[in-house]
């Protein structure tokens, strides 16, 4: 689904998306091919789509404590279409300040030289954390909270992320919230005929 991040925008976007998925999963809303699975399974899924190398040989355990930690990250994400920039940042800089941030430069898997922002021998959980929160810092710096909405179809609470030019973005990544919407919105302008 995602291709492998050429450049340091590239991986920003892609760490936000991801962030933005784990907190919907976090919240109970999975996508629909991830709906089989189970919560440690879905996290391992998306972090894998998303390039977190580490997630394919992550145990449970630290999986389980992934997901500890997503509680407080998922709720940052799903409130940022909902609040201003100053309280984004308020939140950021407090998650930020407890996070421990550790950079270090790595070449690793084929990738050329790159920053990390822990060390080596940071545990999973911390590091996909910590990745996260800085991706999020990254793009509220370039973009605010305009970027982050909530989809506009009438039963769905998933958040997303808005990289369109124009700022167009209406709906989540599940493709079932624009169809329904769309086939709602033809039978009704067809049945007033």
């Amino acid at each position: 689904m995602h291709v492998r991040a050429n450049s340091i925008d590239d991986e920003i976007r892609l760490t936000v998306d991801a962030a933005v998925e784990l907190a919907n999963i976090s919240a109970g809303e999975p996508l629909p091919d991830h709906e089989a699975l189970s919560e440690l399974e879905r996290l391992r899924a998306v972090l894998v789509e998303f390039e977190f190398l580490r997630a394919r040989g992550a145990t449970d355990a630290e999986l389980g404590a992934f997901a500890d930690r997503l509680v407080s990250v998922g709720r940052l994400v799903r409130s940022l279409p909902d609040i201003d920039l100053s309280s984004a940042v308020d939140a950021l800089n407090a998650q930020l300040e407890a996070a421990a941030i550790a950079p270090s430069l790595s070449a690793h898997d084929g990738f050329a030289l790159h920053i990390h922002w822990t060390g080596p021998s940071t545990p999973f959980a911390h590091q996909v954390a910590v990745d996260l929160l800085m991706a999020l810092a990254q793009a509220v710096c370039d973009h605010g909270t305009d970027r982050f909405g909530r989809c506009a179809a009438d039963d769905c609470d998933r958040v997303f992320h808005d990289t369109t030019k124009n700022h167009s973005r209406r709906f989540c990544t599940d493709p079932r919230c624009a169809s329904r919407t769309h086939t709602a919105a033809h039978r009704a302008r067809h049945s007033s005929e």
